[in-house]
């Protein structure tokens, strides 16, 4: 009698798992970086639709608005507040989210907030602002410039 059996030997299966386990640890880590890469994208984004909001806001507004940390001081990786300087206590406009990431973000020395005026620029402070984001190996620039124009990945020269 001829006994045929159906299914995979152990070296085929065997080979097949190591085939795997190879294609898995190429794949992870570019995954990981591919997963941080679109995270600093995202904060990046957001933070530059705060500042955008809040410029435009001061023009349509024809006041001056204010963005800053929530919390006060040099916390930007935290929550973020805008607001317009007429009120009291001051009204709030939008609160953008904190990074949630663990990223780091520099800031031009001594900048504790920023202010656009009615015609959209920068009133304070009186030199450009520059914001230098990095998450692991990921970093990103944004350039707040003196006509309230917010450069992404460049400078105001």
């Amino acid at each position: 009698m001829n006994y045929r059996t159906k299914g995979f030997t152990l070296v085929e299966l065997l080979v097949t798992l190591a085939v795997m386990a190879i294609l898995l640890t190429l794949a992870v880590p570019a995954f990981n970086s591919s997963v941080q890469n679109a995270k600093a994208d995202t904060e990046i984004s957001d933070l530059q639709r705060g500042l955008n909001y809040a410029r435009l806001e001061a023009i349509d507004r024809g006041i001056t608005t204010r963005i800053r940390p929530t919390a006060g001081g040099s916390a930007w990786t935290g929550e973020l507040t805008v607001y317009d300087s007429t009120g009291t206590p001051a009204n709030v406009l939008r609160v953008v989210p904190a990074m949630s990431s663990g990223a780091t973000l520099t800031l031009t020395s001594g900048v504790t907030s920023v202010d656009f005026n009615n015609l959209g620029g920068l009133s304070a402070p009186a030199t450009a602002v520059v914001i230098n984001y990095v998450l692991g190996a990921q970093s990103r620039t944004l350039s707040v410039c003196l006509n309230g124009r917010i450069v992404l990945g460049g400078s105001c020269g």
